[in-house]
């Protein structure tokens, strides 16, 4: 069943008709009448979650094309409608103003929301309120971390003349964020039956680490830096003594759930998830959702669908050579530097070694799937292995653990049929799967990393959550004592890479170290690498890298709300 939406609070004053809370068509409509039943106001805080589940946010735009582009992802074709994907957008790109007009629809719903619930008699008017504080607090953290100094708008805007706002400095805009996030919590609901569609107070405490994590970050000015990792150690470390989440045993599983349409109540690892529940074959699944199509293993369609093993997907994006030997080469114990082989689970999940069909002309643009001879999909059910075309000559592998590196399809929402329903529709671009906000393995890194930076210590506690994350990939890890504090920043860093690759968040953390310019640049220091520059999507991963400058650690304010809000100025460097 879809996932298992069901409100404890209102379950005896309300059926709700759908099983998932945004299969609701938002409604926030503010008036005298409206919000006076249960119903009325799941529907309008639908309103206030519904940007989420958008194409503009976490269904493409904001996920993959905005901030899904790093040192270990890369978009692998020539040509995009992104720019972004590229780094050559600018103030005039659609995504950076569609993201933009999308998040400030969120807030004016959430003040709305809020305005109609404060004159509601509602008896859990005060719950359904704090979770729409708590988004629209949200909205303006993505807004102050992705563009640096916003627009702060922290009530409805009741007359034209209030629509002008100047920008807030962003270490404002946060610090308000979080002050908001923090009154919600005696407000939200301890319990976790409502995740990981909608917020409990793990989620907003989880959270609350990332936005102090990013405060005290090398790129927000000001600020007391020990101060703010000192509150992200306190609400990470909030969500481990709570008990309520632990890490799936099965790094697989996390995102076979997602991509099966299902919740884990049993781990609840997947804290928050941006929900999306059907592949538009009808009305009643009408979705924005993209992931699995456009980040996946490629696929094509064929005229019987059924006979391929995986829904239909572009596979747009792969994972860099730097991601592949953060797997396979970095922070080894020496006892696996001795070994052949040694696989994290994690990569083996996330960049597999096959697709399901490839273009296989005269030029390797893709060199793995396909039949080599005929260069067209294989209808099978079985998996498609990799080709490799060198001077004409093609050979064939099957599943070769080393082969291609550099040039795999992100598999951490492969659209296989084994967890995902065959789509009736041939070229069914919109997916059920959901995208993962906030998991609690990413809780225990933050952690690690703020007991690091506010003590200046490696401590046991650090040592251990990161360790938990490790002994789940199966691979080995050196005792505490081997490190010192820079050799532990490193190894909290490299885990969080190879643990949340492709979740819209290493971005993020490359500009709050201060190390994104140069992460960047990681491309060509490997494109003379020849396990990789012997493949064609070499070319737009250099591409990409060669654009990337300084400005690139915020998005440019857009070029029509500079022009309808006289009061603000684009961003230094744009």
């Amino acid at each position: 069943m879809k996932k298992t939406f069901i409100i404890p609070i209102l379950a005896a004053l309300v059926a709700v008709p759908s099983c998932n809370f945004l299969d609701k068509e938002p409604q926030v409509i503010c008036s005298d009448t409206f919000y006076k039943t249960d119903t009325e106001a799941l529907y309008g805080l639908a309103g206030v979650y519904g940007v989420i589940n958008s194409l503009q946010l976490y269904g493409l735009a904001y996920s993959l094309h905005l901030s899904g582009i790093d040192d270990l992802c890369y978009y692998n074709r020539a040509t995009s409608n992104s720019f972004s994907d590229f780094y050559q957008h600018d103030a005039s790109t659609a995504d950076v103003y569609n993201a933009w007009v999308w998040l400030y629809k969120g807030i004016k719903n959430a003040n709305e929301f809020i305005d109609a619930m404060n004159n509601s008699e509602l008896e859990d008017g005060k719950t359904l309120s704090n979770e729409a504080r708590f988004l629209r607090a949200y909205y303006h953290f993505l807004l102050a971390q992705a563009w640096g100094d916003v627009p702060l708008r922290s009530s409805s805007v009741k007359s034209y003349d209030k629509t002008n706002l100047a920008a807030t400095p962003q270490l404002d805009v946060l610090q308000w964020a979080a002050d908001e996030m923090e009154a919600c919590l005696p407000g939200l609901l301890e319990e976790t039956e409502h995740a990981p569609s909608r917020v409990c107070r793990t989620t907003a405490q989880g959270i609350l680490a990332r936005v102090y994590l990013f405060m005290a970050g090398e790129s927000v000015k000001g600020g007391d830096k020990k101060s703010l990792f000192a509150k992200a150690k306190y609400f990470a470390g909030k969500v481990i003594q709570s008990g309520k989440h632990t890490l799936n045993p099965d790094y697989d599983q996390v995102f076979i759930n997602m991509i099966s349409d299902k919740y884990d109540k049993t781990y609840n690892e997947s804290m928050w998830e941006a929900d999306f529940i059907g592949d538009r074959s009808s009305a009643d699944r009408f979705t924005n959702g993209t992931i699995g199509c456009m980040i996946g293993l490629q696929s094509t369609s064929i005229e019987d669908i059924s006979e391929l093993a995986c829904n239909y997907s572009y596979g747009q994006f792969n994972g860099s050579l730097k991601l592949w030997d953060l797997y396979w080469a970095t922070d080894r114990t020496e006892e696996e530097d001795r070994l052949a082989v040694v696989t994290d689970k994690r990569q083996e999940w996330n960049l597999p070694p096959y697709n399901y069909a490839g273009y296989t002309g005269s030029a390797s643009v893709y060199p793995y799937g396909g039949d080599a001879t005929m260069g067209k999909p294989r209808n099978s059910k079985d998996r498609t292995p990799y080709h490799i075309t060198k001077n004409n000559i093609t050979t064939t592998t099957n599943e070769d653990p080393l082969l291609v590196p550099g040039n795999r399809n992100c598999g951490k929402w492969r659209r296989e049929t084994a967890y995902e329903p065959c789509s009736t529709v041939a070229k069914a671009q919109f997916t059920q799967i959901n995208f993962p906000i906030l998991r609690y393995s990413d809780v225990l890194l933050m952690f690690a990393e703020a007991d690091l930076e506010s003590s200046g210590a490696v401590s046991d506690s650090a040592y251990n959550c990161v360790k938990l994350v490790r002994d789940r990939a199966d691979i080995e890890t050196r005792p505490a004592s081997s490190y010192d504090v820079e050799s532990f920043r490193q190894l909290v860093r490299n885990e969080r890479g190879r643990e949340l690759c492709f979740e819209a968040v290493r971005k993020y953390d490359l500009i709050r170290w201060g190390i994104f310019t140069d992460a960047m640049k990681d491309y060509n220091r490997y494109s003379g690498d020849t396990r990789w520059s012997e493949v064609g999507t070499t070319q737009y991963a250099l591409k990409m890298s060669s654009s990337v400058k300084p400005q690139h650690v915020l998005l440019p304010i857009p070029t029509i709300e500079l022009g309808v809000n006289t009061l603000l100025k684009q961003n230094e460097l744009w």
